[in-house]
């Protein structure tokens, strides 16, 4: 969700977030960054969600991931030609 707001700042304020692609994204970026709790928070929510993902997984799944993760390293490390 999103909300439009309307704010007042100085002109050095003004003039940097004009020269930004998309003032939303610049402002939000620098509030966030203001509130590092909220942050720890969403990333807390982030890896607790990623936990759950991976405790559902069949043992299929995990051995399947396994096996990728072992062919594309084959490939990366000795089947490389410089």
């Amino acid at each position: 969700m999103t909300v439009k707001l309307s704010i007042s700042v100085p002109d050095d304020v003004a003039a940097y977030l004009q020269s930004r692609g998309n003032v939303s994204a610049a402002v939000t970026e620098a509030v966030r960054q203001v509130q590092p709790e909220a942050r720890r928070e969403r990333q807390r929510a982030a890896a607790q969600a990623y936990g759950a993902f991976l405790r559902r997984r069949s043992p299929e799944d995990v051995e399947a991931d396994r096996a990728l993760i072992e062919s594309s390293n084959d490939i990366a490390l000795r089947d490389s030609a410089w």
